[in-house]
């Protein structure tokens, strides 16, 4: 996929169709930014443009059989590393940064993509460390992670660091229009992924509606009707009745209409609202709701969700969350 096909991050792709251009792209990167922007992409890209057979100014093809064969994972001098469980082990790097000192097999460039880089165990980042102090000319190696600082201080003074930023909601909007989403959906799902490609479409919207939905009735007993006994049925419900990950999802609709609820506080307009396609009931929510409130209730829930890791009763603290 070339360059000049992604969405977003437009300094970024300059910058790196430049360095290929002038033959400046160094031996080690750290591809650094928020989860879901196109990082890795971007670093796919880079190794067809560094090998492909009709680059042109810096951008790779995308349709000769050498850009092909780096997307499938099948070409010899682009190779990856991603988290064998938790961590990525020193087994994983230490054959790679062996090969790395050797030159290419079949291409123009070998090129070492390590994704999740901050998850490296501390053996396998000295064995990427030991190539960095010695780079090879036709070697480079990516290292991609949202977490640059969990990186060694020694490897990051050794790599050019690209930093990547969220999507603008226009761009996000666009693109997912382009794919074949109505522009109230994409509207939705722009506002909800917060700036990243990823999220926006690993995101059910179906399930995040019937979710809201749910929710919105709890903000409604909260907020407007103060009912108790709706309260504590959606305690039971929430706490008893769904697995713990459902339960922690559908807790993050209610922190996402809550946001919304108190920038409508704050005097915000209608249209600057993650759930704006609903922004009537929010604004009928919030007429009754106080900052102090809507804070208060925020605090008790983050408590809830913090009180997961000690395997505290779901529904017993959604009680004393709700009917506070």
């Amino acid at each position: 996929m070339p360059f000049s096909s992604f969405i977003g991050n437009e300094r970024v792709k300059q910058l790196l169709l430049r360095l290929i251009s002038e033959r400046r792209i160094g031996q080690g990167l750290i591809f650094s930014g928020p989860r879901g922007v196109g990082k890795y992409q971007f670093a796919l890209t880079l190794a067809q443009a560094l090998n492909c057979e009709s680059c042109t100014d810096g951008d790779p093809c995308g349709k000769c059989p050498v850009c092909h064969r780096i997307a499938a994972g099948e070409h010899l001098d682009v190779r990856f590393v991603s988290p064998d469980g938790q961590f990525i082990k020193i087994a994983q790097t230490r054959e790679l940064s062996l090969e790395a000192q050797f030159r290419p097999y079949e291409g123009r460039h070998r090129v070492i993509i390590v994704d999740e880089a901050d998850r490296l165990r501390i053996e396998a980042s000295n064995s990427i460390l030991k190539t960095l102090e010695e780079p090879p000319e036709l070697s480079l190696i990516v290292l991609v992670t949202s977490k640059p600082y969990a990186l060694l201080e020694t490897i990051r003074s050794r790599c050019q660091r690209v930093n990547f930023g969220p999507l603008t909601e226009s761009e996000l909007e666009s693109y997912l229009i382009g794919i074949a989403r109505t522009s109230d959906k994409a509207r939705l799902l722009a506002r909800l992924a917060r700036g990243s490609i990823g999220t926006a479409l690993a995101i059910d919207l179906d399930e995040y509606l019937d979710k809201r939905r749910v929710m919105m009735e709890l903000l409604d007993a909260y907020f407007v009707q103060r009912d108790t006994v709706r309260l504590i049925k959606a305690a039971e419900y929430l706490g008893k009745k769904l697995e713990k990950d459902e339960f922690i999802n559908h807790v993050d609709v209610l922190m996402t209409l809550l946001s919304d609820l108190f920038h409508l506080k704050l005097g915000k307009p209608a249209e600057s609202l993650i759930n704006v396609d609903i922004a009537d009931r929010l604004e009928r929510a919030a007429e009754p709701a106080t900052i102090e409130a809507i804070a208060s209730l925020v605090e008790r829930l983050e408590n809830v969700l913090l009180g997961l890791a000690r395997n505290l009763s779901r529904q017993i603290a959604m009680e004393a969350a709700l009917v506070a």
